[in-house]
Parts: structure tokens; C-alpha cells; sequence
């Protein structure tokens, strides 16, 4: 059966489902803030609580993406009913984690907190994994494939900014009370819901556009158990392990400083919530202003090159900015509106190298997945992007672990909105020193992956014109 023009506009619509993301964002950046200084939970359980959720919501995905790919729904194909039951459940574990009583017991507390946050974990998974394979079935081009996902990354980068620049700039902003807003325990519950109607629409979106090419999508009629040869299988493949164990590395730098980025906002920088929404909006932006360049950036060069450029450029703008402003004491801490205007283009640089690793490792996950077909025969894109988002997560995980024991190590105090000089100073130099360690060896690991342009003869395109 000949599946209709994939146009841009379908494109758009698939693309919109990843602001479902909004919800992962929203606690990767607030969650531990939410937990010790809001909820006053001590900061080792609550890191312990994150890491958890973050590292049972890897261990899933890679059996979501089995799952996904082969699911045999001749009305709702193998990717819909995901996206269908993932999203619902996303919004209400939003509202549920975010809606936690302040009177509460500490074990309540802990427990709602606990049970929300591995619920809404499982929840994103359950919709992300099949949504990413979705982009490598509704095309099948190469350089289409870097469209479809620069789509993609572009609403999540979206749904990113409407989740964090929102958060700061509305729910944040500050009042006589509350001076600095993301200390005000009253607006959580309705972020929580706001996050909510954003996800159902997002969902029900992507679900409309995308479903006239639910033929594409049905899975096929051999269908493998998975266990452990079945994964060997798929490790065996070279490129996709060398992006696997990148991304591993690459997020168990990067996502110490998102765990505590309003912690080195707020105490470091001394920030209000819409000075930090300038900064998070700058970033954004940026890397949604990236997607276009970087397509024709590896169009021209191809993808591997391209990934290289954007590390140079992410590195210098993340690990920049502490080391200027707090390490070398280069630009002065304040007045806080001149350091925003001197955090901004470092936050601009990051953004753009960031935006590429929305986008381009995507798509070469999907060509690693496609190679393999041409040669087994049997489509396993969905399975592919859940080892990827696995290591993905497994890195976030084991960084945010460490960010509660590096909180204790500091001397950061939950009981007070005060820290110590040398508290502020470690909060924002240690993790630019992480990420500077680990970055001979993300450049390493990304020289080890091999797939090119030239080992891909297709023709035809996937795009009207």
C-alpha cells in the first residue's frame, strides 16, 4: 500500500508529540529544588529518589522499544497505542507529583514523591520510545531522516522552553513574599497542571497527524522473544554501541549541571526566576535556531562532522560560564542584570551546540537501524532508539546521583535559603571540571562510529517538491 505525501505540515505534527518532553524538563530541572526546598526532603534521599526513577525509566526502555516494534494492531499500528496511552498518563502523573502537601508526614512525603515520580518515568518512556522510532518509519531516505528528527527536536526544544522559560518567567516570578518565586510553595500544583494540558494536546496532535501512515507502521509477522541473544544481537552492531556508550558518557556530565541548575542559579548567581528565564530562553532558542543549520550543516559535511563542531561549541558555552564568572573571575557576579547579560552568550553558545544532540544522534540511530535491515531484513528502529534513550538516561541517572552526594560534599544546607561562599563556588566549577574530564573521551567514542552518506545508495525522496 502507498502511503500518502509525507508533507511539512506532517512533519510538524509528528514532531509536535515531543513536547510531551515538557515533563521530563520540568522535573530534570526543578525536582530536586521542588524536593529539598520546597517539600524539605534531605537532599541524599531525594538525589536517592531521582536517581532511581531515572535509572528504572533506562532499564525500560529498551523493552518498550521491542514491544513497540512489534505490536499487532492492524487499526492502531505498532506506535499509536503507545503515544495514546503514554500520553494520558503523563498528564495525570504530572499533576499528582507536583500537587504534594507541604503538612505531610516526611515518610508521606517521600513515598508520594517516590511512587509519582518512577510512575510519570515509566509514563515518558512509554510514549518517547515509540515516538522516536516513529520519525526512522515515516521516512526512509538518509538525509530525510535528519528532517524528520530535526522536526522533532525542534517541538522538543519547544516544549523545553514552554516547560523551563514558563516555569521561571509565570509560575516563578517573583512577589513581595516571595522575592526569589521558585521558592513560593503555591505555584507547583498549577506548573503541574499547565504541564498536563500541554502533553494531552501535544498527544492528541502528533496522533491525528500521523495516523493516515499507520500502514507503514504495522509490524512485521516473525516476532523474536526478547532476551539476552536478542540484545547481543543488537549490540553486536559497532556504530550504534559507539553511539550508545557517547551519549552515556556525554549525559553523565551534562545533566549534573541541569540537576543542579537552579540551585547554581538561585545560590550561585543569585538569580530571579525571569532573570533565569532570559538565560533558559536565550538557550532555547537557540537551539531551536539551530535545527536548520545543522541539517544543512551535515548535509554538506555529513552527520559525524557535524556532531564534532556542536561539542566544541556546547562545551565552550557550558563549561564557560562558571569558569569565567565564578572560577576565573572574569566578569563580576554582580550586578545580577550586567551577569545576565554576560551569562547570555555563553547560554547562546550552548544552545546551539546542544541543539545538534536533539537531532543528529537521532537520525543516526535510525540509519544504524535501517543498515541493519538491509542485511536482516527486519526493522528494529524502535528498539535501536530505546538502547540509545537507555544510555540516554543512564547517564542522566548516575549524574544525578551524584548531584545529592555532591550537594552533602559542598555543605549545601536545605534548611536555609543562605549557602556558604564555598558552597556557591563548588555548585558551579565542579561540574564544568566533570564535563572537561569527560571529554576526550565522548570525542573517542564518536570516532568509533563509522556509518557515512556513501553507504546509503537510496532513491526517491520522502518529501513532496
Amino acid at each position: 500500500m502507498n502511503a500518502p505525501a509525507l508533507r511539512p505540515w506532517r512533519l510538524a505534527g509528528y514532531g509536535s508529540g515531543s513536547m510531551v518532553l515538557a515533563a521530563y524538563y520540568l522535573v530534570s530541572a526543578s525536582f530536586l529544588f521542588y524536593a529539598t526546598a520546597i517539600l524539605r526532603v534531605p537532599p541524599d534521599i531525594a538525589s536517592l529518589v531521582m536517581a532511581a526513577s531515572t535509572l528504572w525509566d533506562a532499564m525500560i526502555d529498551l523493552p518498550l522499544g521491542w514491544m513497540s516494534d512489534h505490536t499487532r494492531s492492524q487499526r492502531l499500528g505498532r506506535r499509536h497505542p503507545f503515544l495514546i496511552i503514554g500520553g494520558v498518563a503523563v498528564a495525570t502523573l504530572s499533576v499528582l507529583l507536583w500537587s504534594i502537601p507541604d503538612g505531610l508526614d516526611l515518610w508521606v512525603r517521600t513515598t508520594w514523591l517516590a511512587v509519582a515520580l518512577v510512575g510519570l518515568k515509566t509514563a515518558i518512556s512509554t510514549f518517547v520510545v515509540p515516538h522516536t522510532a516513529m520519525g526512522g518509519d515515516l521516512v526512509t531516505t538518509y538525509d530525510a531522516r535528519t528532517v524528520a528528527q530535526g522536526y522533532r527536536a525542534t517541538f522538543q526544544v519547544l516544549g523545553m522552553a514552554l516547560a523551563l522559560v514558563g516555569s521561571s518567567a509565570w509560575f516563578f516570578r517573583p512577589t513581595s513574599a516571595f522575592p526569589q518565586g521558585q521558592l513560593n510553595p503555591a505555584v507547583y500544583a498549577p506548573m503541574g497542571w499547565a504541564c498536563a494540558i500541554l502533553v494531552l494536546g501535544a498527544t492528541l496532535v502528533t496522533v491525528a497527524s500521523t495516523w493516515r501512515f499507520i500502514p507503514r507502521m504495522r509490524a512485521e509477522r516473525d516476532i523474536p522473544r526478547l532476551d539476552w541473544h536478542a540484545i547481543r544481537g543488537v549490540l553486536r552492531d559497532r556504530n550504534l554501541r559507539a553511539l550508545v556508550l557517547m551519549i552515556l558518557v556525554t549525559e553523565a556530565g551534562v545533566q549534573l549541571t541541569v540537576a543542579l541548575g537552579f540551585h547554581i542559579n538561585t545560590f550561585t548567581y543569585g538569580l530571579s526566576g525571569p532573570q533565569i528565564a532570559i538565560l533558559a530562553g536565550a538557550l532555547l532558542l537557540s537551539a531551536i535556531v539551530a535545527q536548520p543549520i545543522w541539517i544543512r550543516v551535515s548535509r554538506r559535511f555529513d552527520k559525524k562532522p557535524a556532531l564534532y563542531a556542536a561539542i566544541a561549541l556546547a562545551v565552550i558555552g557550558l563549561v564557560g560560564a562558571p569558569l569565567t564568572h565564578v572560577a576565573w573571575h572574569w566578569f563580576p557576579l554582580k550586578p545580577s542584570a550586567h551577569l545576565v547579560a554576560t551569562l547570555l552568550p555563553f547560554q547562546v553558545l550552548a544552545g546551539l551546540g546542544n541543539g545538534a544532540f536533539w537531532s543528529l544522534p537521532y537520525a543516526m540511530v535510525t540509519d544504524c537501524a535501517h543498515a541493519r535491515e538491509r542485511t536482516s531484513g527486519s526493522n528494529l528502529t524502535g528498539t535501536y532508539s530505546g538502547l540509545y534513550i537507555f544510555a540516554y538516561k543512564l547517564g542522566g541517572s548516575l549524574s544525578i546521583a551524584g548531584s545529592g552526594a555532591l550537594l552533602g560534599f559542598i555543605g549545601y544546607q536545605s534548611s536555609t535559603s543562605v549557602q556558604m561562599a564555598t558552597t556557591r563556588y563548588d555548585l558551579a566549577v565542579y561540574p564544568a571540571l566533570l564535563m572537561l574530564l569527560l571529554l576526550p573521551a565522548i570525542v573517542w567514542l564518536l570516532h568509533a562510529y563509522r556509518l557515512k552518506r556513501a553507504d546509503f545508495v537510496e532513491s526517491g525522496s520522502d518529501m513532496p517538491g
